[in-house]
């Protein structure tokens, strides 16, 4: 190529890029807000929901999924769109985005871990493994967790700060090499082999023959589990092979079309990455007909209620008259 065809692939590649981070990620936080929030809903609305055990867990990953798109992804989102951060001159909304914005996205990920590991404990052919984790130790495991890591994302809350919402590079150094590491075992490796083991073998439990007989709603809910660590887990493939190929040529010397090129292929990977903060609520409608129907029902549950609140003012009116 020559130097002006570079430069106009780059041109080029970057316009993709800034698409993708600005764009692309706004459509992501307006479809997972709205199924997050529904998720929410019919998870507490529902009696035999409410009482299984992984309940927490999931109740937690859709809390996670909100606070991350809404305190980390969309300032950068609005960024790229209209070039004004949302974080400068406000350092409250600086600080949740450093604090829970980091913690959130990090613990969605233990969160879908852990529902991972309970539908293989629920699903298991061994009555002693199906009353290990119970709704209380489930409480207790989520408290206990998240709190290590809010603690371990403390700094950032504290290094963060003035009226432009940065952080000094010198004093932020070891700690940013910390992330980069832990980002990399945290965000990518532990959870993929966790998902990948205990989907195996919960997807066994279901479909072997001595299998412990659950209700239809159970087994519905165990199928949604075991297709959404699937999904989650094919999602997050292309992220976490990215992240090594960024640490193994952080060193190397790059051309500018080569930082464009890569530029893509990040946002496109991390885009996948977002079927674990937008995907499970229409993972859920598609495999599961009962989940449909729990979620029609909350719905008209909604708009009754709604209904009902604009019609109590109207009799009260009539009876004063």
């Amino acid at each position: 190529m020559t130097s002006s065809a570079d430069n106009n692939e780059i041109l080029r590649l970057q316009s993709i890029a800034k698409f993708l981070d600005g764009y692309g990620i706004m459509i992501f936080i307006v479809i997972g807000t709205i199924g997050n929030l529904i998720n929410i809903l019919v998870f507490l609305r529902n009696k035999t929901l409410r009482q299984m055990s992984n309940c927490i867990f999931l109740i937690m990953l859709f809390t996670s999924n909100l606070t991350s798109l809404w305190t980390s992804r969309f300032p950068r989102s609005m960024v790229t769109i209209t070039g004004i951060d949302p974080l400068v001159g406000n350092i409250v909304y600086c600080k949740i985005r450093w604090l829970f914005g980091r913690w959130s996205f990090y613990m969605s990920y233990i969160y879908i871990c852990l529902s991972c590991i309970d539908r293989f404990l629920n699903t298991s052919h061994h009555e002693r493994y199906r009353r290990l984790m119970t709704f209380k130790r489930a409480a207790i495991i989520t408290i206990i967790i998240s709190l290590i890591y809010f603690i371990i994302f403390i700094p950032d809350g504290i290094y963060y700060s003035g009226n432009g919402c940065t952080a000094s590079n010198s004093d932020r150094a070891l700690y940013a090499q910390f992330l980069n590491y832990f980002n990399l075992v945290a965000c990518s490796c532990v959870p993929m082999v966790i998902l990948a083991i205990f989907s195996i073998l919960t997807w066994y439990n279901l479909y072997s023959v001595r299998n412990v007989h659950h209700s239809r709603l159970h087994r519905q809910v165990n199928l949604m589990m075991i297709v959404e660590f699937s999904v989650i887990f094919v999602g997050t493939t292309p992220n976490f092979l990215f992240n090594i190929y960024t640490q193994i040529t952080q060193s190397m010397v790059k051309s500018n079309l080569r930082v464009a090129q890569e530029g893509v292929w990040r946002n496109v990977c991390v885009l996948f990455s977002f079927l674990l903060y937008a995907g499970t609520f229409y993972i859920y409608i598609i495999m599961s007909s009962a989940f449909r129907r729990n979620v029609k029902n909350a719905i008209c549950f909604m708009r009754s209620n709604q209904l009902h609140s604009q019609t109590v003012p109207l009799q009260s009116k009539r009876t004063v008259v």
